[in-house]
């Protein structure tokens, strides 16, 4: 397997912009892949509902968007508190991910030296099955991204997340970029070898169309 340092400096290599959104960066090259983006798809996503699922819909939901704003929020001034909310919001994987590459991660936005926040503008949980513990969301967020020297600009970003019921609640298992950043270059590495694929739709999991 590449380095993950040397797959993220060739992102960072695009100019200020590509330093600037890394932590996007990341993301690309930890995904095994991406779900299409379709309005159709969105739409549904966010006005399907079961009664039986709304509750635990609801805080899926509003699990994930925490943990999208923790996964693309960072601070080269205070990179390992950055690094310990992705720790806090992801299992499996991803987090195994996380902790096996850390010195990377540290190393590579450091030398970035931009700061990003993140708000999310839009969610919708498009699979949902209580019974394995997993649900499929998509998010869209607004990364602001400031610079050492420069102003702050803003990269939309759309994201796929796969989130996996634990003893501390729903975290992150798998995320993907989906499709290319308004703003900003599309993050176009393939996956690392070995790295987790996003599981595929469950039968049933989703609550039908009205």
């Amino acid at each position: 397997m590449k380095k993950l340092a040397a797959r993220i400096a060739g992102v960072a290599g695009n100019g200020p912009l590509g330093i600037a959104v890394v932590v996007v960066a990341v993301l690309a090259v930890l995904a095994s892949g991406a779900a299409g983006w379709y309005g159709v798809s969105w739409y549904r996503a966010a006005h399907d509902e079961s009664l039986e699922l709304a509750m635990t819909r609801d805080t899926v939901l509003r699990q994930a968007r925490q943990a999208a704003i923790n996964l693309t929020t960072l601070d080269h001034r205070n990179v390992q508190a950055g690094l310990d909310s992705w720790e806090q919001v992801s299992t499996g994987p991803l987090l195994e991910e996380f902790r096996t590459n850390r010195g990377n991660y540290v190393k590579t936005i450091q030398q970035g030296k931009v700061k990003t926040e993140s708000e999310v503008v839009d969610g919708a949980v498009a699979e949902l099955d209580t019974r394995a513990g997993t649900a499929r969301v998509l998010m869209g967020i607004d990364v602001t991204v400031t610079p050492a020297e420069g102003d702050p600009t803003v990269s939309r970003q759309r994201l796929e997340m796969v989130m996996q019921r634990t003893g501390d609640g729903w975290k992150v298992s798998a995320v993907a970029p989906v499709g290319p950043a308004s703003g900003a270059p599309a993050a176009g590495s393939p996956p690392p070898d070995g790295a987790s694929p996003s599981p595929p739709p469950s039968e049933g999991a989703t609550a039908p169309p009205n």
